[in-house]
C-alpha cells in the first residue's frame, strides 16, 4: 500500500506516520509511507506519473494550499485516490462530502478510529475492481461501483445512471437495492437508489449530487441519509 501523508504539523505528520505503521504492521499488510508537508507539494507528486498513491491522509487547515483544494485538485484530475480527511473538525464532515472523501478522522480520536479506516482501505483497495453485474437482453453486463451515481424507477425499467451513459434494465429497483446496499448505496425515494459517493448535500425535499444534479428524497429518509454518509466517511 502506497501512502501519501500531508499535514503541516510535522510533528503530527511524524505521529500519523507511526500511528499508521503500527496498525499496517499489526495487520499484515505491507506499505510505503511518503510524507509531505503542504498542498504544494502533494500536488506536484500527484502530476509525476512516477508516482502511485494507494490513499491521501489529508490535512484539512493548512496555509495556502489547503487539504480541500488538494481534494478538489484531485477530484478534477479524474483520479481514482481515496482521499482520508484528518481534521480537528467534526462538523467539517458533512462540508467534505463534495469532494467525495473515502473516510474521515477526528485528529483527537485518531487512537480508535485508525484501525477501522485501514481495514476498510484495505479491503476497498483489494475489491477495487468489483462490479455491479447483471445480464440484461441476452448481455452479461458489469458496471464498478463507484461508477454509478444513482439508479432511477421509470416506468417498467430500471435505468442505471453512471459517470459515462444510462443503462436499462427491467431487474426491479428492490432487486437492484438488495444488491447494492452493501456497496454504499441508499433509497432516497420510492424511485431512487442513490450512491452516497456522489450526494454532495442533502435538503428538505431533495438531494444535490456531486454533478450538481437534484433527486427527490422521501421527508422521512433524510436523517438517515445523512447517518448513512457519516457511516460511509468513518466506517
Amino acid at each position: 500500500m502506497e501512502i501519501a501523508i500531508c499535514d503541516d504539523d510535522e510533528l503530527f505528520n511524524e505521529i500519523m506516520s507511526e500511528k499508521l505503521s503500527t496498525v499496517l504492521n499489526k495487520n499484515q499488510i505491507k506499505y510505503n509511507i511518503t510524507p509531505f508537508f503542504n498542498g504544494s507539494e502533494l500536488i506536484t507528486a500527484l502530476n509525476d506519473p512516477l508516482n502511485r498513491f494507494d490513499v491521501v491522509f489529508l490535512d484539512v487547515d493548512m496555509p495556502g494550499v489547503n487539504g480541500e483544494n488538494v481534494a478538489q485538485y484531485i477530484n478534477s484530475s479524474k483520479t481514482s485516490i481515496p482521499v482520508i480527511f484528518v481534521t480537528n473538525h467534526d462538523d467539517f464532515v458533512f462540508s467534505s462530502f463534495k469532494y467525495r472523501p473515502f473516510g474521515f478522522l477526528r485528529k483527537s480520536h485518531v487512537d480508535s478510529e485508525l484501525e477501522e479506516a485501514v481495514i476498510r482501505l484495505d479491503n476497498y483497495l483489494s475489491k477495487s475492481g468489483q462490479c455491479y453485474t447483471f445480464t440484461f437482453q441476452g448481455k452479461l453486463i458489469s458496471l464498478p461501483y463507484n461508477k454509478i451515481k444513482y439508479i432511477e424507477a421509470y416506468g417498467h425499467e430500471v435505468v442505471i445512471h453512471t459517470t459515462d451513459t444510462d443503462i436499462r434494465t427491467t431487474r426491479s429497483l428492490s432487486e437492484t437495492e438488495k444488491a447494492l446496499s452493501s456497496y454504499g448505496f441508499i433509497r432516497v425515494h420510492k424511485s431512487f437508489i442513490v450512491n452516497t459517493r456522489f450526494i454532495f448535500s442533502v435538503e428538505r425535499n431533495n438531494i444535490i449530487l456531486t454533478d450538481n444534479s437534484s433527486l427527490p428524497v422521501s421527508r422521512t429518509k433524510t436523517e438517515e441519509i445523512k447517518q448513512a454518509m457519516i457511516k460511509f466517511a468513518r466506517d
